[in-house]
């Protein structure tokens, strides 16, 4: 088939900033919705690495009023967006800016947005519709992973934190998304690699989803080169601003791929082995892709033999993705994180839907319970 047979679409953020230092232009653009600013951030690092600093400072020189929400933890649940949503109400702020990771990114979406629909994230999983648009919203990722700047959903967790769920509505994508790699510099390697994961297999995904299409795939294909040459030198040297930028750029069309083409088996699976066994998303995705890769082989030929040369030299792109996670010290074998045989129903069960409905073949729960022997 020719590849320009297929539809491809695009939605993206109205504005997307990206460069060096950008971060500086945070309060011109934040102005433009009004004076009173509510900032969300996660743990101490934005305290360490000075990247506080820099947002408070850009919007204090433009006269604005902040308030603050912060201490947002990985695997948020349905909880802290209550709490931080009965927060944003009573700061009534023009605009929301998030900063930090993709779970902070993803509770300030979800507060923009719930702050002017009311009801719950459980209302939302259960089918309620969000009807009025969101508090604008500034999404400034300070890892290279998830995306979520430019992606219109929120990954949330139950309370008793057994399973994941999205929430998601076009009014969630962020108003503005600036992408600034200096605020990527002081990541640790464990997080760089996990985050880095992520954003590779992201790409991986949506470059061989059914609704893989020119436009996505332009952008997927430069995002695992980008994600394949530079997160070793990441790892190597946290401070090599050229391989900051390469991630940073490979994270944002991760992103953007993912929201327009979909995902697949990988990220469906991923879900409840993070969550069961607390293990961050981009790593628990990197565990199960290369079986992925050789299930899904047959249908997607063509796209990972294009791809396979970039994971090392003379190698199909199954051992090549090995061969890859060995370089960064990944395991892909399931025991080495400690899952027990007897959770794999629960783990077929829990990874329904979403992401599965893009996986290029389509995929039974007795295929699904082999693979994960394998994987054993």
């Amino acid at each position: 088939m020719g590849m320009y047979g297929l539809k491809s679409m695009l939605k993206v953020p109205t504005q997307v900033v990206f460069g060096d230092n950008t971060i500086e232009e945070l309060g011109s653009h934040a102005k433009k919705f009004g004076k009173r600013v509510l900032l969300i951030y996660g743990g101490n690092s934005i305290f360490k690495s000075g990247n506080y600093d820099r947002v408070t400072e850009t919007l204090r020189r433009e006269g604005l009023e902040i308030k603050e929400y912060g201490g947002i933890t990985h695997d948020p649940d349905e909880d802290l967006v209550q709490r931080a949503v009965e927060n944003a109400l009573s700061a009534n702020p023009d605009v929301i800016v998030g900063i930090g990771g993709g779970s902070v990114i993803d509770i300030a979406k979800a507060v923009s947005v719930m702050a002017t629909n009311g009801g719950t994230v459980s209302d939302y999983w259960g089918g309620r519709e969000f009807t009025r648009p969101s508090i604008p919203m500034i999404a400034i990722p300070t890892t290279s992973g998830t995306g979520a700047e430019v992606t219109k959903n929120a990954v949330i967790s139950n309370k008793e934190k057994t399973f994941k769920k999205s929430i998601r509505t076009d009014y969630m994508t962020p108003e503005i998304a600036i992408i600034d790699p200096t605020l990527t510099l002081t990541v640790p390697p464990e997080v760089t690699i996990d985050t880095g994961l992520d954003a590779l297999i992201q790409n991986l995904e949506a470059f061989t989803s059914k609704n893989a299409g020119p436009i996505t795939d332009t952008l997927a294909i430069k995002g695992i080169e980008l994600g394949a040459k530079y997160l070793p030198i990441a790892v190597e040297n946290p401070d090599n601003l050229e391989a900051r930028e390469a991630l940073s750029l490979g994270s944002l069309f991760g992103g953007i791929t993912l929201g327009n083409a979909g995902l697949g088996l990988a990220h469906g699976l991923s879900h409840p082995i993070g969550i069961k066994y607390g293990i961050p998303h981009g790593r628990a995705c990197a565990i199960v892709m290369p079986k992925v890769i050789e299930y899904n082989y047959p249908a997607r030929k063509e796209k990972y033999d294009k791809i396979a040369g970039l994971f090392g030299e003379e190698c199909d792109a199954v051992s090549g993705f090995r061969k890859f996670l060995d370089k960064l010290g990944v395991s892909y074998r399931l025991r080495d994180y400690g899952v027990k045989k007897e959770d794999f129903p629960m783990i077929i069960e829990y990874s329904k839907g979403g992401s599965r409905n893009f996986n290029p073949i389509p995929h039974s729960d007795e295929t699904v319970y082999k693979m994960l022997e394998e994987m054993y």
